[in-house]
């Protein structure tokens, strides 16, 4: 009888401890990477995860506690030490410089060059082979400013994969990738695997570990509560083991859509002269709306037009009755409008300021009189928006990029709750969020329908796209494809509307789904 070997270990941190300032993040932790593995680390924002692998990658040292690599005891004097020996860590905030172009981004710092000049032409030709490696097809010579998020994260990976790394650290790779970027990443990470790569891959998408993960290890408050192989494992079972208790229901009951509600909103033939193309959709009042489809099918321009960023050139805008025309995020913000971007880093903080200044932004109407701020107002403003969203942090006075991801997003919830918003308008809300935050935003939003607010929400998550939604619309290249309602926003329907396919008249198991609207 023939026995499995086990694979042999690449990496070994053992009875790992870091404090900051007398806080302990994490606390005797033992973790093993093994070769040709791909191990899933999990837990909520703030569990420790970022800072175990700035351990692993010579980014920190650890308080006490050992790292062996390759089967000898090391030291990594530096995240440059670790990477020289074969570590790659492609963090969530991206390291791409905007001005340059991809090739040059992919090969920063290795320029080849003669008698001291770049030279351009090789490097490019290099950049090309790395990504032909990788199977992403992308010109070398864009500028990265005008790359989308999706494509600068696939060009992130492909740069940590120029050295060939033994172990490849993935911090939320597919937060924003849409399913089939997703597809094409995974195919990449079953590559490497197969050459022998170990990989490490934080995540917060439940299905990601069951597809892709051979072994997981779970954290929460610095300590490891679970390590388990993928196969003996249930979505529950890492839930439970991530916010120390047992979920029973992910997603707050939906309204019944028999329910008869007025339109807060109304688009009839928008367009914008370059990405959409008649669009026809309403939002009731009081209910969830959800945008689904592949990622840059113009979910993206929709939002932004919506909240005047960049202004429909087409068709008529219909709000509470009346036909407007919104040429400003000014003008939608005096409409009662709310706007949470994809990108809050890059556009829904400024990462220097305080989590008290990032809240006051908007709300210098309620907390000053006659330009003069008003001090113990801002105050109690503050601590009820901390208060109501349970945003952890340690003073108001805390830098906002210090926070978690989690707690980030749900500054900028608070920020845009102080306006009372009649319409709010959600791109990726819980992306790159920990499920116990998650959770808390579901409830949030479905809190915010029962007090009459209308919430419209553009997502690539299906599962969250499901179970928020009251109603989904897909898009393609542009257009609505097709309205789905109730049982029938179902992830083969969505799917398949994505694909470009009207559903139409099709028959599905004696069930005739000609209804749906299209």
């Amino acid at each position: 009888m023939e026995h499995s070997v086990e694979p042999q270990i690449v990496l070994l941190g053992s009875h790992l401890t870091k404090q900051f300032y007398g806080n302990v993040v994490l606390e005797d932790l033992s973790i093993s990477c093994k070769q040709g593995t791909v191990l899933a680390l999990v837990g909520e924002n703030g569990a420790g995860k970022s800072t175990l692998m700035n351990i692993l990658s010579g980014g920190l040292q650890p308080d006490s506690g050992t790292i062996s690599y390759k089967g000898k005891p090391i030291k990594f004097k530096n995240p440059q030490m670790a990477k020289t020996m074969g570590i790659a860590f492609v963090h969530q905030e991206l390291s791409l410089l905007p001005e340059l172009t991809v090739g040059e981004n992919m090969l920063l710092g290795q320029e080849p060059t003669c008698l001291g000049l770049i030279q351009h032409r090789k490097l490019h030709e290099r950049a090309r082979e790395a990504l032909d490696d990788t199977g992403y097809a992308i010109d070398v010579y864009r500028m990265v400013k005008d790359l989308t998020p999706a494509e600068k994260q696939m060009v992130e990976i492909a740069k940590s994969w120029m050295d060939r790394p033994t172990l490849l650290i993935l911090d939320e790779p597919t937060s924003s990738l849409s399913k089939v970027e997703t597809e094409h990443l995974f195919q990449i990470i079953r590559t490497l695997k197969a050459q022998g790569t170990s990989i490490i891959l934080i995540t917060h998408r439940m299905e990601e570990i069951f597809q892709i993960c051979d072994e997981a290890v779970v954290l929460k408050d610095g300590r490891m509560t679970k390590t388990e192989k993928v196969s003996n494992l249930t979505r529950d079972d890492l839930i439970q083991a991530m916010v120390g208790r047992e979920v029973t229901q992910t997603f707050p009951p939906k309204r019944s859509l028999g329910t008869p509600c007025e339109p807060m909103l109304i688009l009839k033939g928008i367009r914008d002269g370059h990405k959409l193309y008649d669009i026809n959709l309403e939002v009731p009042k009081g209910m969830i709306i959800g945008i689904g489809g592949l990622e840059g099918q113009g979910q993206r321009q929709l939002a932004r037009g919506l909240f005047g960023i960049d202004p429909f050139s087409e068709g008529e805008f219909i709000l509470e009755g009346e036909r407007i025309t919104l040429r400003s995020p000014n003008q939608a913000m005096k409409r009662g409008f709310a706007y949470i971007p994809d990108d809050r880093k890059a556009e829904g903080l400024i990462l220097p300021l305080s989590v008290r200044e990032n809240m006051s932004l908007l709300n210098f109407d309620k907390i000053s009189s006659k330009g003069i701020l008003r001090k113990d107002e801002e105050r109690k403003e503050i601590e009820r928006g901390i208060a109501r969203l349970g945003i952890k942090t340690s003073s108001p006075d805390l830098s906002v990029q210090l926070l978690s991801g989690g707690n980030q997003q749900k500054v900028i919830f608070s920020k845009w709750l102080s306006k009372d918003p009649k319409l709010m308008i959600l791109h990726e809300p819980t992306r790159g969020v920990d499920v116990q935050s998650k959770l808390e935003i579901y409830r949030l939003l479905r809190e915010l329908t029962e007090r009459g607010v209308s919430i419209l929400v553009f997502s690539s998550e299906m599962i969250e796209l499901i179970g928020l939604s009251d109603r989904v619309y897909v898009m393609y290249e542009g257009r609505i494809m097709g309205q789905l309602d109730g049982e029938d926003a179902t992830e083969e329907n969505i799917m398949q509307l994505s694909s470009g396919q009207s559903l139409t008249n099709r028959q599905e198991g004696g069930k005739d789904v000609s209804r749906i609207h299209v």
